[in-house]
């Protein structure tokens, strides 16, 4: 019997039995059988070691606790023997955010808009609805802002004044002028006087009145968080500091920085319970602790298969990043903070199969960080060298990097690249610098090495704008310097440059693919996108159920691609734009049951975010185009599609799509005011541009400042674009064409057009049927310019 009990004990023995991980030095490897392995703390792999994981394999760090990756780590797992990546202890991690105290009114706190869940504008939940705070005296003090904090979770708290820009501020507001919370008093900003008082609520209460941004850090109670750090990819810099945490050196450490060192590869992975962010880093590398960080790396790891589940920040961080991402086949659900966030100098993000869910944040969160490199990174890798635009010769090296100082006033440069067969070549604005207001620069691209070639764009601009694209896989840039006065010594200055780099790829180049994926139930937006540069496709993708927009586009310029999608049920929009604007594509997608407006258009504006993010080149349109095809937008709560005014030349077409049941009315439409345009223009605006001018029509009208010439910038615009949208002028005309679409029951009108002016085009073949107000309304511009009245309305 004796022997018995001593045969359990050592089975039991063998069965909880762990093993201490190794110092990660050199090759390492780590079994399955004598998983599971228990980190002591901060596990470091340092550069040129391999750390290999074998299938099945369990690792476990205690709290607070990071793997700092500086070589190689290779985790393979297989479908039936997946890795993990956990905590030391089996607690699990427990939302913090409106626990600690209960209320009868449901009243809770949320910060959004911002770069973190942790910083932005405050809104707070009170009668049924999501409400921003604002102030009209702004008395917030950081005693205030710490109780507001820590009702959403947090333990500090400080106050930053804040105004929103633009002719139309966000809707339903709530206006606290004073909480007056008394220190030692009040434990929670609910019992502060100022809170206690029934506040002012209101569609547009908080118009003209400054709005509560907060920054918040920590945990309310830190002690109960036992997650631990997470996996962090890093480069290592020499540094003369005895420390574990990576600095950033001003001069470039070849030692650290070999770009033919072996990429690490993570299949099959999960890693669960981290993203515990340390107290005493926090301020300084806030945005490296997530559950999985690639911090500030040359070459990215390879993802497929990875699964992120109860971070307590954010799921995934990919932070500065310089070259491309791939995540496919991946989740990042019920995490404290965004499920993804990428903050890119590159772009070329693609995420493939990727289900992202139930998290504190975001869903995803893509910001563009559109500066120049600095002469470290140039160093670091030879492809960042900035080349001569005007000294180099034709390139087919890509990407490659070029500076335009024009050597005289007036003067212009050309280069020519070419590049493989079946791709195409995207030109990317990083920086554009200028001495004096009335310098300006054009830019010429033509599809082909030659100027004969077909004119893909002739843009005068001087600000960054947006990416532009060729057709074939040769481009030919000119770039000319111009000004007002080419005599004046104010005129060219030597600090007048543009930074820039061309690169080549399959299709346009873009800031981000969304293929295949769904992103649902995210406490605040389900895609989110700051400072949009070239493009966002998204493709066959699920975005339902965020509490609040689907699709989020707050600043810059450039192309929306949406193909075969769901925007759906969303708290908010189901797809919102405030940014300067480009191309939107919707096609064969799906924009319903959305709580606020379908589909909402705001070009021309100056939004939120780009504030928020403190991003230093924001990007600009060059050009207004919106296609809605074979959609069904449906049942919102407002308007289907609301498009506000643009007064540069553009597109608008829908056609063969449904818009029913919209609370308000299915299309509203708001168009340019201004009185003044070009005779010139008026002459010209029905010859189309295949037409080749004669002696009997005068030269075409130059270009304005900030806009463009040509838009057929793809092959597939139809030929018969009027010449208006050929030659910029400063109010411009919006080329309407409304055509085979249903409108079904819709509460007031089909389509509304109050007023319509410098609008060509048609409605034609519609069908309209049981709208309370009517099928359609239009309203005169009641312009003083009675003769030209008539080029202005349908």
């Amino acid at each position: 019997m004796a022997s018995l009990h001593l045969v359990i004990i050592f089975c039991s023995f063998a069965l909880f039995q762990t093993t201490i991980l190794p110092n990660l030095v050199g090759d390492v490897l780590l079994t399955r059988l004598e998983s599971p392995y228990d980190a002591p703390g901060d596990a470091i792999i340092p550069f040129g070691s391999t750390v290999t994981v074998e299938s099945g394999t369990t690792v476990r760090f205690p709290r607070g606790s990071q793997l700092i990756v500086r070589g190689t780590l290779l985790a393979k797992g297989t479908p039936d023997r997946r890795i993990i990546f956990t905590s030391s202890t089996s607690a699990l991690y427990q939302d913090q955010q409106q626990i600690h105290r209960t209320s009868g009114a449901n009243i809770r706190f949320r910060l959004v808009d911002g770069s973190s869940v942790q910083n932005g504008l405050l809104q707070m939940y009170f009668k049924n609805r999501w409400r921003y705070v604002c102030t009209e005296f702004y008395r917030w003090f950081d005693y205030d802002a710490t109780l507001t904090c820590r009702m959403m979770g947090f333990r500090n708290g400080s106050v930053i004044p804040y105004r929103i820009n633009g002719s139309e501020p966000p809707w339903y507001g709530l206006q606290i002028d004073h909480p007056a919370c008394r220190p030692f008093v009040d434990e929670h900003v609910l019992d502060c006087p100022g809170v206690s008082v029934p506040p002012r609520l209101g569609l547009h209460i908080c118009d003209d009145k400054q709005y509560v941004r907060l920054q918040c850090d920590g945990f309310f109670d830190p002690l109960t968080v036992l997650n631990w750090g997470g996996i962090v990819f890093e480069r290592k810099f020499s540094t003369n500091k005895l420390t574990d945490i990576p600095e950033i050196s001003d001069a470039a450490s070849p030692l650290y920085n070999d770009l033919n060192q072996r990429p690490s590869i993570l299949n099959y992975v999960d890693i669960l319970h981290a993203g515990l962010r340390p107290e005493l880093t926090i301020r300084s590398y806030a945005e490296r602790f997530a559950a999985l960080t690639v911090f500030d790396n040359l070459v990215n790891p390879l993802f497929d298969n990875i699964t992120v589940l109860y971070s307590a920040s954010d799921g995934m961080n990919f932070s500065n990043v310089g070259s491309s991402v791939k995540l496919k086949n991946s989740v990042s659900a019920y995490n404290r903070g965004h499920g993804i966030t990428v903050t890119s100098r590159y772009g070329n993000v693609t995420l493939d199969n990727v289900h992202v869910y139930d998290n504190g944040g975001d869903g995803v969160y893509y910001a563009m960080n559109n500066t120049e490199w600095s002469e470290r990174e140039q160093e670091e890798s030879p492809k960042r060298l900035y080349k001569s635009f005007c000294e180099t010769a034709n390139t087919v090296e890509f990407p490659s990097y070029f500076t335009y100082r024009p050597p005289a006033a007036g003067t212009c440069c050309t280069q020519a690249f070419s590049s493989m067969y079946n791709t195409r070549l995207t030109v990317h604005f990083q920086s554009v610098f200028l001495g004096d207001y009335r310098t300006r620069y054009r830019i010429e691209l033509y599809n082909g090495l030659f100027d004969m070639m077909p004119l893909l764009a002739n843009v005068t601009f001087n600000r960054t704008i947006e990416s532009l694209s060729s057709s074939s896989n040769e481009l030919l840039v000119r770039l000319c310097h111009s000004c007002d006065d080419v005599r004046s010594l104010s005129c060219w200055n030597q600090s007048d440059r543009i930074e820039l780099y061309v690169v080549n790829d399959d299709g346009r180049d873009a800031d981000m693919h969304i293929w295949n994926s769904r992103i649902v139930n995210n406490s605040l937006n389900g895609v989110r996108v700051v400072n949009l540069r070239s493009l966002i496709e998204i493709n066959q993708t699920i975005i339902n159920h965020n509490q609040r927009h689907g699709l989020d586009i707050d600043s810059g310029a450039g192309a929306l691609w949406t193909y075969h999608s769901k925007f759906n049920s969303n708290g908010e929009d189901g797809i919102h734009m405030i940014y300067d604007g480009g191309e939107r594509r919707i096609f064969y997608s799906d924009i319903s049951f959305n709580h606020q407006h379908g589909l909402s258009v705001r070009p021309d504006s100056a939004p939120t975010g780009f504030l928020l993010s403190s991003l230093t080149f924001p990007t600009f349109a060059c050009r207004q185009l919106t296609f809605v095809n074979g959609s069904s937008i449906r049942s919102n709560g407002f308007y289907g599609l609301w498009h506000r005014a643009t007064c540069h030349p553009s597109l608008f077409y829908v056609n063969g799509s449904l818009f029913e049941r919209s609370v308000y009315d299915a299309i509203r439409f708001d168009s340019c005011q201004h009185e003044w345009r070009p005779q010139k223009v008026i002459d010209y605006q029905f010859r189309s541009p295949l037409v080749p001018l004669n002696s009997l029509l005068p030269p075409p009208p130059p270009p304005s400042i900030i806009y463009q010439a040509p838009l057929n910038i793809y092959p597939d615009y139809p030929p018969w674009i009027p010449v208006a949208l050929l030659y910029a002028n400063e109010t411009g005309n919006t080329v309407m064409n409304i055509t085979w679409n249903r409108f079904l029951n819709n509460k007031r009108v089909g389509l509304r057009f109050n007023p319509i002016q410098n609008v060509l085009g048609d409605i034609a073949n519609n069908s309209f049927i049981g709208h309370e107000n009517g099928a359609l309304l239009i309203v005169g511009n009641q312009s003083n310019w009675i003769e030209d009245v008539y080029l202005r309305n349908v």
